[in-house]
């Protein structure tokens, strides 16, 4: 039927009519317009005829022996498959009370013998067209939910590999370093990386890429084999951002960007070393309870030749924590007027949960503060979130 559409032909009509000069007439004036017409002389008849025939369009007479036009229209209106068929009731009776009859049982629409043929064909043809238009705009949504379907199913491709990227906390049971990482769509833009660099030295590496496109998951992709080369135990902290950000000038678009933040832990000398590159500043939180951020200022990367970033080095004693989070979760959080965005009220927030959890496992603190996040999002965050905890 929407090929018709397509190709501009006639439709198929199936004429109802247990009278026989009104079912020749009405299929002589419908010929002559082009159209194909079947005949069917009850309601039983045409029900069956639609089985083997489907149609686009019916004109039923109402009153039929054995089942009436009415009848037949509620049977038909009650068929997943042909349920949407137009039906113009052909008819004498044409009172009021007649016309809601029918259509309350599901008639398109209603004309009262003897019939005017060219108001006939005129409602022919609008209903015909109503019809394929709305065939037509059913096989499109068809379509169109087909792509979506495989569309969501390459973006559950995209993110089931940039998961395969990220590393397992479990494969490091020398440190106590706990991650929860939600994304906000299917290819998520946040990345994260722990380095074993020698017996004694770990690396911790946080990566936010602006956007949420699909070239996002190249990027961390990319961000992996750059983690792989820079984050070893031979090369200072600024060095591995100095060459990060060269590396990423190469192949970024123009107008992106990555923020980051990488701390270096040496756990003979018990010593962290810290750079941030527009990121978030972590979070430090002492055995006995003190709280603050550690201010480390820099220029992203990936926009310019060259970078100018901060770096501290800061002496950890047993039971101090580190939290090294995203910009998801320090703008993620809903004010006073339930709007977010406001990253002091965001890293607020934070530092309250830190601070009412420090009795927690370091795992239960980082699960709990992202299960809080979103149950204060209502259930939707709008970026990308990563939380690592660090207990040293």
């Amino acid at each position: 039927m929407i090929d018709k559409a397509f190709e501009n032909e006639k439709a198929d009509i199936l004429v109802v009519d247990d009278d026989p000069i009104m079912r020749a007439a009405v299929r002589s004036m419908l010929r002559r317009d082009g159209y194909n017409v079947l005949i069917a002389e009850s309601g039983l008849e045409a029900l069956g005829v639609i089985t083997r025939c489907p149609v686009d369009l019916v004109l039923l007479d109402c009153m039929m022996a054995e089942m009436t036009g009415f009848e037949m229209c509620k049977i038909l209106r009650q068929d997943p498959e042909f349920g949407d068929i137009p039906v113009i009731f052909l008819t004498a009776k044409e009172t009021s009370k007649d016309k809601a009859e029918g259509f309350a049982t599901g008639g398109s629409d209603y004309l009262v013998k003897p019939v005017d043929y060219v108001e006939l064909l005129a409602r022919v043809k609008l209903h015909v067209e109503l019809s394929q238009s709305r065939q037509l705009l059913q096989l499109k949504k068809q379509m169109l939910d087909e792509i979506i379907a495989s569309q969501k199913n390459r973006l559950n491709e995209v993110r089931d590999g940039q998961e395969t990227l990220l590393a397992d906390p479990k494969n490091f049971p020398d440190v106590n370093v706990a991650v929860q990482y939600v994304p906000a769509h299917e290819a998520g833009g946040d990345f994260y990386d722990i380095v074993r660099m020698s017996e004694n030295d770990y690396g911790f590496f946080m990566a936010d890429v602006s956007g949420h496109d699909l070239g996002t998951a190249y990027i961390t992709g990319c961000l992996k084999a750059l983690t792989a080369s820079f984050v070893n135990e031979a090369m200072s902290v600024m060095d591995t951002m100095i060459m990060m950000n060269i590396s990423l000038g190469r192949f970024l678009d123009p107008g992106k960007y990555v923020t980051a933040s990488y701390v270096k832990f040496s756990k003979n000398r018990m010593e962290i070393e810290i750079i941030g590159a527009g990121h978030p500043e972590p979070i430090l939180q002492s055995a006995n309870g003190d709280v603050s951020e550690i201010k480390v200022i820099g220029d992203i990367l990936g926009i310019h030749e060259t970078i100018q970033c901060d770096t501290k080095k800061i002496k950890v004693n047993p039971g101090d924590r580190l939290f090294i989070y995203t910009d998801g979760l320090s703008e993620g959080y809903p004010g006073p007027e339930g709007v977010s965005g406001n990253r002091s009220f965001g890293v607020r927030c934070l530092k309250e949960q830190v601070n009412q959890k420090i009795s927690l496992p370091i795992n239960e603190v980082v699960d709990d503060i992202i299960s809080d996040l979103i149950d204060k999002c209502n259930g939707s965050i709008g970026d990308d979130v990563v939380l690592m905890g660090i207990e040293f």
